[in-house]
C-alpha cells in the first residue's frame, strides 16, 4: 500500500461522512421535534392540573364564605333557611359581567349552588333541577356530613360524556351547636376553566415553536461546522494523495483535531516507507557501476597485468571506493534534511568570512581550471539561519560552479540583504543547462556530464542540488538554478527572521 493508495483510502472514508453530518442532523430533527412534543403535552396536562387546583382552590374559600353566610340565616332550632341566599344568587345571576381574564373574556356568573339538609336532600338549588333530590351518596355532601372535605368531578349531563359537560363541585358543611344540619355546595363548569387553558395552551406552542425553530437553527449552523470541519480534513487528505504540499487544517475541535493528526501522522508513515523504498531502489541503482567497475579492475589485475597498467585500475578502484563513499555520506545527510532529523540552529553570522574560507578550500580546483573569483560582500553583511548548513548549500554550488565554468573565465559571488531576506547569487561562465535538464535539476541522481582536466568526462553524485533544496526549505527560502547570459547563475534566498 503506497502513500496515495493509504490517502485515497481516508479520503474515501472522509466522504462518507459528510452525508452522516445531514443524516446526524435529521436524526437530531426527529429526536427534538419528538422531545418537544412530548414535553408540550406533558406541559398542557400539567397546567390542565394546575388550573383545576387553583379553581378548587379558589372554590373551597367561596363555599366555606356561603356556608358562614347560610349558619347566619339558620333558625334558633337549627332549621335551613335558603331565602337570603336565594335572593343572592339571584341578583347574582342577572348581574352582567364586562370581566376581562387576560385574553379571556366573561359576561356573566357561571358557578351553581345547592344545599342539602342533614339527610342529603336537596333544599336549595340555583338551577331549580335537583330541588327534592337525594344527593346523600355524592362525596361533596357524604364527605361534608362527616365532617370531612368533600370534593368531586361529574357529568353534568349523563347524556353527553365530554370534559367541556363536567363540574367541578366542592362542599362545605353547615354547622349549628357542633352539630352538622347540612350541606352547601358550589359547582363550576370545567367548560369555563378550558377557555383559559386553550389559551395558555396556544401561547406555550408558540413558545415551543419559536424555541424548537431556534434549537433546529443552531444544530443546523452546528452541522454546516461539522460538515465544513470533516470537509477540510477531506481536502487535507485528497491534496496529500495527489501529492500536494498541504498545510494540515487547524481545527477548533479537540477530537477532529486529532483526526488530521492521525491523518497527518499516517502520511508521515506511508512517506517514510516509500522513501526508504525509493532511496533503497536509487542506492542500489547508483552503486552499481563502481561496483561493477572495482569488479573488472580486480579481474584484470588477478590476470597478471604489468605494474603501471596494475597502478591505472588500482587507481580506478580507489575513484570508484571515493566516489561510492561520498555516494553513501551525501546520501546519509540528504535523508536527515528531508526526515527533518537535524536540529536547525538559528542564529547570527557573517557571510564574508564564510565565502572566504570556501573559495580559499578550493584554491586548488580554481587553479587547476585557472578561474577567478569576483565576490561582492560586504565585512558586516549579517544572515540568520544554520551556519553549517547554509556553508555546505553555498559550498555545494560553488562546486557545481566550478565544474561547469569554462577555463580562464571568472566565477562571480554577489551577497546581499533584500527586504529582510538574504541573497547570495553565484554566476558561472560555461555551457548552458540543456532544456530536458531544467526541471530534473533538483532530483536525486540527477547529474550533467562534466569535464575535468584532460577533457575526460565525469559525472558528480546528483545529490548536490537536492541536498541545496532540502536546506533551504528548512530555511523557508528557496533555490532557483537557472541560464544566465554565457553561463548559468544559481541564486540562494531566506529569510534573515525566523
Amino acid at each position: 500500500m503506497n502513500i496515495n493508495d493509504g490517502i485515497t483510502h481516508i479520503r474515501n472514508g472522509l466522504g462518507l461522512k459528510v452525508s452522516y453530518g445531514l443524516r446526524a442532523f435529521a436524526i437530531y430533527f426527529l429526536i427534538l421535534g419528538s422531545l418537544g412534543w412530548f414535553l408540550l403535552d406533558h406541559a398542557i396536562e400539567r397546567l390542565n392540573d394546575g388550573m383545576r387546583q387553583a379553581a378548587e382552590n379558589v372554590m373551597v374559600d367561596s363555599v366555606n364564605l356561603l356556608a358562614a353566610l347560610i349558619e347566619n340565616d339558620l333558625t334558633s332550632e337549627g332549621e335551613l333557611n335558603t331565602d337570603s341566599l336565594s335572593n343572592v344568587i339571584e341578583n347574582a345571576k342577572s348581574r352582567k359581567l364586562l370581566a376581562n381574564i387576560y385574553q379571556v373574556k366573561k359576561y356573566k356568573v357561571s358557578a351553581d349552588i345547592y344545599v342539602t339538609n342533614h339527610r342529603g336532600i336537596v333544599v336549595y338549588d340555583s338551577t331549580g333541577e335537583n330541588l327534592g333530590q337525594d344527593f346523600s351518596n355524592w362525596r361533596d355532601v357524604n364527605l361534608s356530613l362527616g365532617g370531612r372535605y368533600g370534593a368531586r368531578t361529574s357529568l353534568i349531563s349523563r347524556e353527553v360524556d365530554s370534559d367541556q359537560r363536567k363540574a367541578m363541585v366542592v362542599g362545605a358543611p353547615i354547622s349549628h351547636n357542633a352539630e352538622t344540619r347540612g350541606v352547601v355546595s358550589l359547582s363550576t363548569p370545567i367548560e369555563s376553566l378550558e377557555e383559559h387553558l386553550a389559551t395558555e395552551t396556544k401561547q406555550m406552542q408558540r413558545t415551543m415553536i419559536s424555541a424548537l425553530t431556534v434549537a433546529l437553527f443552531l444544530g443546523f449552523l452546528l452541522s454546516i461546522w461539522f460538515s465544513r470541519s470533516v470537509n477540510k480534513i477531506a481536502v487535507f487528505a485528497d491534496k496529500m494523495a495527489t501529492g500536494e504540499a498541504v498545510e494540515k487544517p487547524k481545527l477548533v475541535d479537540q477530537r477532529l483535531a486529532d483526526l488530521a493528526n492521525s491523518v497527518e501522522n499516517l502520511r508521515t508513515q506511508l512517506d517514510g516507507k516509500e522513501y526508504v523504498e525509493n532511496y533503497i531502489h536509487s542506492l542500489t541503482h547508483e552503486l552499481k557501476t563502481p561496483i561493477t567497475g572495482i569488479q573488472g579492475a580486480i579481474e584484470l589485475i588477478n590476470e597478471g597485468l604489468p605494474k603501471a597498467e596494475q597502478e591505472l585500475f588500482l587507481t580506478n578502484i580507489r575513484t570508484s571506493n571515493q566516489r561510492m563513499a561520498r555516494l553513501v555520506e551525501k546520501m546519509l545527510h540528504l535523508a536527515q534534511l528531508e526526515s527533518k532529523t537535524i536540529a536547525i540552529d538559528q542564529s547570527k553570522f557573517k557571510l564574508a568570512p564564510m565565502i572566504l574560507r570556501i573559495t580559499n578550500e578550493r584554491k586548488q580546483a580554481l587553479s587547476d581550471r585557472q578561474l577567478s573569483v569576483n565576490t561582492d560582500c560586504e565585512d558586516g553583511l549579517m544572515a540568520i539561519g544554520d551556519r553549517v548548513l547554509i556553508s555546505q548549500a553555498i559550498s555545494n554550488l560553488i562546486d557545481n560552479a566550478i565544474s561547469f565554468s569554462r577555463h580562464h573565465s571568472t566565477l562571480k559571488i554577489m551577497v546581499e540583504n533584500v527586504s529582510e531576506a538574504t541573497k547570495v547569487c553565484i554566476i558561472n561562465e560555461g555551457p548552458s543547462i540543456p532544456d530536458f535538464a531544467s526541471e530534473r535539476l533538483y532530483e536525486r541522481f540527477f547529474s550533467l556530464p562534466r569535464k575535468q582536466n584532460g577533457g575526460v568526462e565525469t559525472k558528480s553524485t546528483g545529490l548536490g542540488l537536492s541536498f541545496v533544496k532540502e536546506v533551504m526549505k528548512l530555511h523557508n527560502g528557496t533555490v532557483d538554478v537557472k541560464n544566465h547570459q554565457n553561463g548559468v547563475k544559481a541564486v540562494l534566498y531566506w529569510p534573515s527572521a525566523q
